[in-house]
């Protein structure tokens, strides 16, 4: 029975060890979720709100980690109480077949002095050495039959013990499967949220370079037409006004197509953003004319 016992508490501590350890790695998760966000606060406003979501999704399944955690800690406690228990009772069973095989002991003895008495002729009243060997054989049978019952409250003891301990360590397997498979589910939604985040920058630095160029391409135009005004002006062309019009000065026009482009594409993000908390799938966005011009440009 003791190495069973002892075989019990090894795998509980072995329980206890994995429990911590699966406390230590939840909390290094959460620091890498904050770290992530931390760094994703550069991005612009809608992506910041997507990403305040997502995260905060994760920080309440991380909560509920740490609440079936404290669950199973619970259910340790209580069966390190009842395992206390049940060996006592064991304890004060063993102690009393222990008692009984010594009743038993002495009264067998006492039988056997009681027959060598009679054999021998040194005691003289049959009557009443049979009335004795009655007694102590009452006796004896009913200390066979007290340790006839001690020994299967013992084994009914053991049998319980063996039950609880098999019933409890299925349930603690079972609450560290699902909480490695819930901090499985959770990584893998922040490794998809950071790989979402660096695509949307890689999309809005191509979008700016864009932008960038076709700033530079309109400078290039105004200065080309400003040296064909003066070009033209030297010739027989001249200026009716001293003074520019209105109309001769410098406007920015929205009606170019690339721009047009991207205004549709932002408008585009803007109404999928409150329909759900992720982030957009990349092959639905690709089939966009501002994201295909970018492609076509590129290959």
């Amino acid at each position: 029975m003791a190495p069973a016992l002892d075989h019990v508490d090894d795998e509980m501590h072995e329980l206890n060890q994995e429990a911590d350890y699966l406390d230590q790695s939840v909390t290094v998760g959460l620091n890498g979720v904050n770290g992530n966000h931390d760094t994703g606060r550069r991005g612009s406003v809608g992506d910041k709100d997507a990403q305040t979501q997502v995260i905060d999704s994760l920080r309440s399944q991380v909560q509920d980690l740490f609440s079936q955690v404290s669950q199973l800690n619970n259910k340790l406690v209580c069966s390190y109480d009842r395992v206390s228990n049940l060996e006592d009772e064991i304890h004060v069973t063993s102690a009393d077949l222990r008692t009984a095989n010594l009743k038993v002991s002495h009264l067998e003895l006492e039988r056997t002095q009681h027959l060598s008495a009679l054999s021998t002729g040194l005691l003289v009243e049959k009557s009443n050495v049979t009335s004795e060997l009655t007694r102590l054989m009452e006796k004896a049978t009913e200390e066979a039959a007290r340790a006839g019952e001690a020994e299967s409250a013992r084994n009914a003891i053991e049998k319980e013990l063996d039950d609880l301990s098999a019933n409890l360590f299925d349930q603690a397997n079972t609450m560290v499967a699902e909480a490695r498979f819930a901090r499985a589910v959770s990584e893998r939604k922040v490794e998809e949220t950071e790989r979402a985040l660096k695509g949307v920058e890689e999309i809005v630095g191509m979008l700016q370079t864009q932008m960038q160029a076709l700033q530079e391409d309109k400078e290039q135009a105004d200065r080309k037409v400003e040296e064909m005004r003066i070009i033209m002006g030297k010739g027989k062309w001249a200026e009716r006004t001293s003074g520019p019009s209105p109309s001769s000065q410098p406007r920015l026009l929205s009606l170019h197509l690339p721009y047009l482009e991207f205004v549709q594409l932002i408008g585009h993000l803007r109404t999928i953003r409150p329909a759900t908390q992720h982030p957009p799938a990349m092959s639905t966005l690709l089939p966009l004319p501002f994201l295909a011009r970018l492609i076509t440009e590129d290959s």
